[in-house]
């Protein structure tokens, strides 16, 4: 394999895409304490069947219901039920309990947040497989547009994702800041997460409301693997956002050596068929976005919410960004009107000129 060297002054990525910091030991032991320990409930009873339900007491949960003091549907001042209690808590004895006595399967407290998603978030398996079995929409979001299956990506874990899955959790639905499972999972770094996703079938073509898609989110984390897989399942190479920046130009002018290697070597090898005759190979000039103008995931609309996608239950303030100036050459028009124009110009020089009027030809009178 031929050495790389590229030359001249780095620029800065846009907004500091692919300026990250790479981790280290301390942050790796870290990493791997988040996949093998499950975060504590953030969930504390106040109320005596909540109580109940959290420490798994069955048979006082079924007193309290049948005197009728306590009922399945009470509700605490964050409108949580007994139910997110159990699935916080892991306690699937009470959900079945909960569930025997007609409780909402999908209640949703002030945060839109079901027992469901509190199941997944503490990585309470069992309870979930109940609740799916039992009827629980997967698909339900919270107020941030998130599923359960954003919550499975986000904790890692891909027992989870594939039970939701087995009960058609949908793949493509895209949260309140533009983000599928699988663009979410790259963008909180969870790779593994995300070649799980792809080879499920998610699509690789979606990108964000700053239009990175998937292949600009592995080059930022600088994941050669992922950055093979995509392009083995062929993500658009020429790929641009909203700042006209290519794949190839991030890992070029990032910190992505890896990432880098593996693209140059793409590139020079659609250089190579486009010698040999393959038009498989695109002027970088050309702007590749003119195929997604129908993709609903293609509005320039600026993030809304927070960069950190994975705090559901203290979310903060709501940040804003404002793009000043927009690359005018986004959606190709441009070039397409240019390449018509030229087009008729050839056609006017390449067509025979007007013959003119007729000419007059003299005939000598006839002598009788």
């Amino acid at each position: 394999m031929k050495k790389i060297v590229v030359h001249g002054v780095k620029e800065k990525t846009p907004m500091g895409f692919c300026d990250v910091p790479r981790k280290n030991l301390l942050d790796f032991i870290r990493d791997m304490k988040s996949i093998s320990v499950p975060n504590e409930p953030r969930y504390k009873p106040l109320r005596k069947i909540h109580q109940a339900a959290s420490e798994g007491d069955t048979e006082r949960l079924q007193r309290m219901i049948s005197r009728g003091k306590h009922g399945v549907h009470d509700r605490d001042f964050k409108q949580r039920t007994a139910l997110h209690f159990a699935c916080a808590y892991g306690q699937v004895e009470v959900v079945g309990v909960l569930l025997r006595n007609n409780c909402d399967i999908d209640a949703v407290d002030r945060n839109f947040i079901t027992p469901l998603m509190k199941a997944v978030q503490n990585w309470a398996y069992e309870c979930v497989c109940t609740l799916l079995k039992h009827g629980a929409d997967p698909n339900r979001m919270d107020k941030n547009g998130n599923t359960s299956l954003h919550y499975a990506v986000c904790e890692d874990n891909q027992a989870l994702a594939k039970c939701l899955l087995k009960y058609s959790a949908n793949m493509e639905q895209k949260n309140k800041d533009g983000f599928t499972p699988l663009l979410l999972a790259l963008k909180e770094n969870k790779i593994e997460m995300a070649k799980f996703l792809v080879k499920k079938g998610a699509n690789i073509h979606v990108f964000d409301e700053m239009k990175r898609n998937t292949l600009l989110y592995a080059i930022r984390w600088d994941s050669k693997d992922m950055v093979n897989l995509l392009l083995d399942e062929g993500i658009d190479f020429f790929f641009k956002d909203v700042f006209g920046w290519t794949a190839l130009r991030y890992a070029i002018e990032g910190t992505s050596k890896g990432s880098r290697e593996i693209l140059m070597n793409y590139d020079e090898k659609l250089r190579r068929k486009n010698q040999d005759g393959i038009s498989e190979y695109k002027n970088f000039e050309d702007n590749s976005l003119d195929k997604h103008l129908n993709d609903p995931t293609s509005e320039t609309t600026l993030p809304k919410s927070s960069e950190n996608a994975c705090d559901f239950d203290n979310e903060p303030d709501i940040s804003k960004f404002v793009l000043t100036t927009c690359p005018s050459n986004i959606c190709g028009a441009g070039d397409q009107e240019d390449k018509s124009e030229t087009k008729e110009t050839v056609d006017e020089q390449k067509s025979p000129p007007h013959p003119g009027p007729p000419k007059l030809v003299m005939i000598p009178p006839m002598i009788f």
